[in-house]
């Protein structure tokens, strides 16, 4: 109790200063001063300030390990962005579970070349076919034909044979604008908004 009366009644000059995080500098400082303070009859042994040397230099190594780290991770950043940059200008595809707005660029993309599929756009909410059409796929994208569909959400399904062809996903593709960052993690500035980089699915060439 008599420690936090004492505590209560502390001011520090300088608002920011924390006594619980103290710098290698202000170990030092310390470090010199209880030496300029010590009991001259009875010194500090040589095994304590062995020890306190020791601790001053693993407290300096840590210092400079979070300062190393910190540059790494801020040079990983850099190089995010730098990757990512060459990307602008470029049609990126990102996977899409339904069809939210049938005015965007919807692609289907095929892992190879399929003849005579049909393609179904059903309604999300009825569960009507709203559309269907027959195509051939080819390898990799392949446009969505969404014209004159009302605003909605639907569900696609393409089918070869009355089998549903499952590799077959569909995507939505837009041109990248900008990369930024978002915490640690590079996006991506599309048409229809920022998109986190490792969702890409596919790079137009």
């Amino acid at each position: 109790m008599a420690v936090d009366a004492i505590n209560s009644h502390v001011r520090y000059v300088d608002n920011n200063y924390d006594p619980y995080n103290l710098t290698t500098q202000d170990f030092l400082k310390i470090y010199l001063k209880m030496l300029e303070l010590q009991d001259p009859t009875e010194p500090l042994k040589v095994e304590d300030m062995i020890q306190q040397n020791y601790l001053l230099q693993q407290i300096s190594f840590l210092t400079n390990l979070e300062e190393t780290l910190q540059n790494l991770l801020n040079a990983q950043k850099l190089s995010y962005i730098t990757q990512a940059s060459f990307l602008i200008g470029k049609n990126v595809v990102f996977q899409a579970d339904t069809v939210t707005d049938p005015s965007a660029d919807y692609v289907l993309l095929s892992p190879q070349d399929y003849t005579n599929v049909e393609v179904s756009v059903i309604n999300n909410a009825t569960g009507e076919v709203v559309k269907s059409y027959t195509t051939d796929l080819v390898k990799g994208i392949n446009p969505l034909q969404l014209d004159d569909l009302p605003a909605g959400e639907y569900r696609v399904t393409v089918s070869r044979d009355g089998q549903t062809l499952n590799d077959v996903i569909l995507g939505i593709e837009g041109t990248v604008q900008y990369v930024s960052l978002s915490g640690d993690e590079p996006v991506l500035g599309l048409p229809f908004g920022e998109k986190p980089l490792k969702d890409v699915v596919y790079i137009s060439t």
